[in-house]
């Protein structure tokens, strides 16, 4: 019969080992991006938490950056290594809101040591409504920040098990090796690829249906943007922001005139242009946003059409 201190000794040990293969598989795998190693069984990445995976990123990583971006999802498909000058760190995530700039920005810089030359920001112009309700809450930006500075996170998230189901799933999606619609590599590129025509014109349909009553009709209250943008211009006089509306697919367009915002929308195109001098348009109607085939539903764009955006803002 085994002795009592025996049996606390010999469990102990097994829970060590335990514990110590989870961080290790963790770290290996790194699925919330604390640190900056690659290679073929991380390579695929699961984007469930991008706020707290990037802010992660910019914490533990310590590279140097010249440029940032900054916008919703919409922006997150759009390939860092695209923009100029480089190198560029995309910390665009899904349905950030223009408050969150002013706080992303602030840590960003703290992060990369010196003023970024260039900012990027998507503008969308949903964003607008005071009275929007997103169907993903998200916390404030300190949240996630405090959450990254916090005592001993790197350590005790190598000893989550959350984590580590991330992980198992993120060697199993890298060892097929397969694109992953809405996964990250490890150089923080998004992947979006094309679906059947049947599949999109479902997402479409769900676009046009939420937009018309959450977006752009029921309750909607213009919200003014131009304090906020003001506030980065005199926080930032060394830095040149670039500011570009997302694309969204024309008859998502027409839903927002059909709601009647067309005049909130011209005037939000004005604001954001007399804060910094000019802002690129990419919203209202145009080739790209008049051809279905560039769309994956009607407020995403395949990454092909953010590196031409990229180009063109750069």
């Amino acid at each position: 019969m085994m002795k009592p201190a025996h049996w606390l000794w010999t469990t102990l040990g097994i829970t060590l080992l335990l514990l110590l293969g989870v961080a290790g598989f963790n770290a290996w795998i790194d699925p919330l991006w604390l640190f900056d190693h690659a290679h073929p069984y991380n390579s695929i990445q699961a984007g469930f938490n991008e706020r707290q995976q990037k802010t992660n990123h910019l914490t533990f990583t310590k590279q140097q950056y010249s440029s940032l971006v900054l916008g919703s999802s919409r922006v997150t498909y759009i390939d860092q290594q695209e923009f100029s000058p480089g190198p560029t760190y995309n910390y665009a995530v899904n349905n950030m809101l223009p408050y969150e700039y002013a706080d992303y920005i602030d840590y960003a810089v703290q992060c990369n040591g010196q003023d970024f030359e260039v900012i990027y920001i998507g503008l969308d112009f949903y964003t607008t409504n005071r009275n929007l309700t997103l169907p993903n809450r998200f916390e404030d930006p300190s949240f996630y920040i405090q959450a990254a500075n916090k005592f001993g996170y790197r350590f005790w998230n190598l000893l989550s098990f959350d984590a580590l189901e991330y992980s198992w799933q993120n060697l199993q999606s890298s060892q097929a090796g397969l694109p992953i619609n809405f996964a990250y590599d490890r150089h923080n590129v998004k992947t979006l690829q094309p679906t059947t025509p049947e599949e999109k014109e479902q997402r479409i349909a769900a676009n046009l249906d939420w937009y018309g009553r959450e977006a752009y009709g029921g309750d909607y209250e213009y919200a003014d943007i131009t304090t906020i943008l003001t506030t980065l211009k005199e926080r930032y006089p060394n830095t040149e922001f670039v500011l570009f509306t997302t694309p969204i697919a024309e008859p998502l367009y027409q839903e927002m005139i059909k709601a009647g915002r067309q005049g909130d929308f011209q005037r939000w195109l004005r604001e954001c242009a007399q804060v910094f001098g000019q802002i690129y348009d990419f919203t209202t109607p145009n080739s790209v946003t008049r051809d279905l085939e560039y769309f994956y539903d009607a407020s995403h764009v395949y990454p092909a059409v953010g590196t031409w955006m990229a180009h063109r803002v750069s």
